[in-house]
């Protein structure tokens, strides 16, 4: 669980989406409004639910991986809708 303490501007938790490469056993990541940057193809492969509560995103990155993914939260986030075609993802 990733979570930023709101005294502090949005600009003083960032964290890099490399970190999460070391880590391919992730299965469930909650971050409460946290900066996330750079790229995220090494994002864990096996993810299945993801929680962006209040992170600062207008769309999810075009290398995120979403394959394996049954839970996605993007609870009070800025993003704008998204489309996703269902037959592009494998759904169980």
């Amino acid at each position: 669980i990733l979570q930023k303490d709101k005294r502090f501007n949005e600009n003083d938790c960032k964290v890099s989406a490399e970190c999460f490469g070391n880590m391919p056993n992730l299965r469930y990541l909650q971050a409460e409004n946290v900066n996330f940057q750079g790229t995220f193809p090494c994002f864990p492969t096996d993810l299945k639910w993801l929680e962006l509560s209040s992170c600062h995103f207008d769309s999810l990155p075009s290398d995120f991986n979403l394959e394996k993914l049954v839970i996605l939260d993007l609870c009070e986030t800025n993003m704008t809708p998204i489309l996703i075609n269902q037959q592009s993802l494998r759904l169980k």
